[in-house]
This record gives structure tokens, sequence and C-alpha cells, in this order.
């Protein structure tokens, strides 16, 4: 059954606003236009280097994986680009972004919901902003990569109706891994 805080916030999740950041708040699930924070990058970035590290064994260079690319993401303040960051009592709990590669093509990226927050549909909510921002902007589609650990973020990608297109196994993050390209073609294009 949805969670009704959440669906209170859905409709005006949709809606074009000015800046690449939004915040969804825990207290009201209204979307605030602040510019992000270095903290912020600091906050998305030690989520994912702990997170990972501690879960699956993933070594320091993910953190930098991490850095770099939203750091830049950041800077450029594309209006076809946006994060997305999940707050409670002013802490991010949760991130996910949309990243430019192409005329066509998005990319997300960076999803996470802290895990005392999970279930109660806010990684669902983020998605489902993510989609419609990525079709308000004129992208044909969507594309990801993940690894085949995270079974219920591939889960919840399914349900948006990503499909995995490839698959490759190799040492990255000093693990053997299997990562997973998804590909979500947007209503209206081809």
């Amino acid at each position: 059954m949805p969670n009704p805080r959440l669906q209170s916030g859905v409709s005006r999740c949709g809606r074009l606003q000015s800046g690449v950041f939004k915040y969804f708040t825990m207290d009201s699930n209204l979307i605030s236009h602040n510019s992000i924070q270095p903290a912020d990058i600091d906050a998305v970035v030690q989520y994912h280097s702990e997170y990972y590290s501690k879960r699956y064994g993933f070594n320091h260079e993910f953190g930098e994986y991490v850095r770099q690319p939203l750091t830049e993401l950041v800077r450029r303040k594309s209006p076809k680009e946006r994060v997305w960051l999940l707050r409670e009592d002013g802490i991010v709990q949760g991130c996910v972004a949309l990243v430019h590669n192409s005329d066509e093509e998005a990319q997300l990226r960076w999803f996470y919901v802290d895990e005392k927050l999970r279930g109660q549909g806010y990684g669902n909510k983020m998605i489902t902003s993510l989609i419609r921002f990525a079709t308000l902007k004129g992208y044909s589609r969507i594309i990801l990569w993940t690894v085949s650990l995270l079974e219920k973020a591939i889960r919840l990608y399914k349900q948006h109706g990503f499909a995995m297109v490839e698959e490759l196994t190799h040492t990255k993050w000093g693990l053997e891994l299997t990562e997973q390209k998804f590909l979500l073609n947007l209503p209206g294009k081809e």
C-alpha cells in the first residue's frame, strides 16, 4: 500500500523548477530549491564509501569514483541535470542524480536511501521524479550502471521499466564484480 505521506508530494515532483538541486524533506515531503553545499557532496561520498566498504568490501577508490563526477556535476549547473537529496533533520539520508550523457541520453547515478528509511517509498519517489524530469528535458532514454549485488535497487529499477541490456564481470574497487547496464526508453521517444 502506498505511503500517504509521500503521495501528497508526488504531483509536485514533475514540475520544472529552477536550480540543479532538489531536496525531499521528511516532514513536509516538499522539494525545496536550496543550493547544494560542500557538506552535501561530502555526505553522499561518505555514505557510498562507508556503506559499500562495510557491506560489500569495496576499497577506498570507490569514494573518489563518486566524488569526482558529482563535484563536476555541481560545477556545471546544467539545466538538463539534477541531484535530488533526501534529508532528515538536515542530514542527507538519500540521493539520486540525473547526469547528461548526450542530447538523447541521461544517466541515473548515485542512488541510495539510508537503510533506516528504506521501505517507506522515498526511493520510489526519487526515481519517479528523476524519470519525469528526464522526460520533460527531452531525453529519449535513461541508462544506469549498477552491480549485481544490489538486488533491492535492481528490483526498484525494474519496477520503473528499466531493463538490463549489458553485463560484464571484472575487477573493480578491489573486488570481482558483475556490472549491469540498465536502459529505460522514455515515453514518446523512439
